[in-house]
């Protein structure tokens, strides 16, 4: 079970970017980020199809396109929902991200002869991004895509999404039983906060462990997206007072802004 990295959002050219789009932040080399690396080097490799799963905020999406960054980019075909997605929606974006030109086939079952024999042609990697929002149908039609690829002209396929993800992939045995690795992503432990948070962000780098560990049971929840919004709030009030490190005061004043009016985990919780 890994442990979270940075998270990111989708930008235009495929690269991982920090969320809020953080200034002067890094990638730090956790655990997790590496174990993704992993993943799915060997899913490509073996033309498989996983699932690398968890909550919000945790860096599914930013550990896999960095990943990815090793692969050519025409190669990626990103589907990527808001909401719940149909057959026909991934259809029509499979169409797009192929470039297929002419008109889409009226007819489901001439769609998808038209999708084999093309995905058939490259090494494609098929990346299904917020796959919580997928129905049952959805994966059943994607792995119907899958099944019919042979040996190296099979598309890899990588499923990130959230727990209802997992859930339904898991409790279909057809599906579950062709995941070829399972990854899931939960927050960093407070020793791994210790010593990411440092490295995350140079605003952080001579802070006490004291008043990093006091910001992450008071907010921080061991997720970066929740560190990357922290951040961000004390850069503006380093800015506004003229500080040049943090304090206790400033970050108190930087969770009252980025907090919900409750705290996100309780010691024992921890």
């Amino acid at each position: 079970m890994a442990t979270a990295t940075v998270t990111a959002v989708a930008t235009d050219d495929g690269d991982p970017d920090f969320y809020l789009g953080l200034a002067s932040a890094r990638i730090v080399a956790t655990e997790a980020l590496l174990e993704a690396g992993e993943n799915i080097a060997d899913t490509i490799d073996a033309r498989a199809m996983s699932c690398i799963y968890g909550d919000a905020g945790l860096g599914k999406t930013f550990s896999v396109r960095a990943a990815l960054k090793e692969v050519a980019p025409d190669l990626v075909l990103l589907l990527q929902f808001r909401s719940r997605p149909t057959p026909r929606d991934i259809r029509m974006e499979l169409f797009d991200a192929l470039h297929l030109e002419g008109k889409p086939p009226a007819r489901p079952s001439e769609f998808d002869q038209l999708l084999k024999r093309s995905l058939a042609r490259r090494p494609y990697v098929l990346v299904c991004d917020e796959a919580q929002q997928f129905s049952r149908e959805c994966f059943e039609f994607i792995r119907h895509l899958w099944d019919s690829g042979k040996g190296r002209n099979r598309p890899a396929v990588l499923f990130v999404g959230g727990e209802e993800c997992y859930k339904t992939l898991y409790n279909e045995p057809a599906l579950a039983s062709r995941i070829y690795i399972w990854q899931e992503f939960t927050p960093m432990e407070p020793d791994e906060v210790a010593k990411n948070i440092p490295l995350f962000h140079p605003v952080w780098a001579n802070a006490s462990p004291e008043l990093i560990n006091f910001i992450d049971l008071e907010a921080g929840g061991g997720t970066f997206r929740m560190w990357s919004k922290i951040t961000h709030h004390v850069l503006e009030g380093l800015k506004r007072r003229g500080l040049t490190e943090v304090d206790e005061t400033l970050a108190r004043w930087a969770l009252r802004r980025a907090r919900p009016p409750r705290s996100v985990r309780r010691d024992d919780d921890r």
